[in-house]
């Protein structure tokens, strides 16, 4: 096992990489148990939705909307690092991770205080229901689908954190010499929601964790 970026899946020989009396230890040696979620996806959810929480200090999360879910990972963590036991998650995906069932058991086992806030929702981003209180958030939500995940949110006005993946560069021949083609497109989208009335702060989570790191987080302008 190699460092939190890892693909490797997490077996319950991996338990003592998670030996410490914390919450992302616990939650390490949960997943650890069901043998089936690679450390980067682990340690990817914990980054982001930390980072989330910093950049919402203060206010009040009644719902967060987990958007290309997978396992709905990130989804669950929010909630663990949240302070508000009444605040619920929904974990949408068209074809949920295999075992997701498997690992949100595991979670809610050694956190019981998550039994009964999280939904799975088999669904189209285009036929979710969403509403303007939601924070919407999205990791790693392929190509266009980061677009529908800002497009879903900025139509109501809702807050949004979006890490972009698998950017479609090939086919912009604009973009042929630039440095960081990624980079530019993530850009467009922030000044995208910039002129749809959004302010817009771009953070990363650790390089280490995840080499497409970049952090969009979107709130309506006040």
């Amino acid at each position: 096992m190699h460092g939190p970026g890892s693909r490797n899946k997490l077996s319950p020989t991996h338990a003592r990489y998670y030996a410490d009396d914390t919450v992302l230890d616990a939650l390490g040696r949960a997943i650890c148990a069901v043998d089936c979620l690679p450390r980067k996806e682990l340690h990817e959810a914990w980054e982001m939705a930390a980072r989330i929480h910093t950049w919402l200090a203060g206010e009040t999360v009644v719902r967060v909307v987990d958007l290309c879910a997978g396992y709905g990972l990130l989804a669950q963590v929010f909630l663990l690092q949240g302070n508000d036991p009444r605040a619920t998650a929904v974990a949408v995906d068209t074809h949920p991770a295999k075992n997701y069932v498997l690992v949100h058991d595991a979670v809610v086992a050694a956190f019981p205080i998550l039994a009964g806030r999280v939904t799975f929702e088999r669904a189209r981003l285009e036929d979710v229901t969403l509403g303007t209180g939601d924070v919407i958030v999205s990791s790693h939500a392929c190509g266009s689908l980061s677009d529908t995940v800002l497009s879903r949110a900025a139509a109501l006005g809702a807050r949004v954190a979006l890490m972009p993946c698998c950017h479609r560069t090939r086919r912009r021949t604009d973009l042929v010499g630039q440095a960081d083609p990624a980079a530019m497109i993530d850009h467009e989208r922030t000044m995208w929601l910039v002129e749809r009335g959004y302010d817009v702060f771009v953070d990363a989570i650790p390089a280490t964790v995840s080499g497409k790191n970049r952090l969009l987080l979107g709130r309506p302008r006040s």
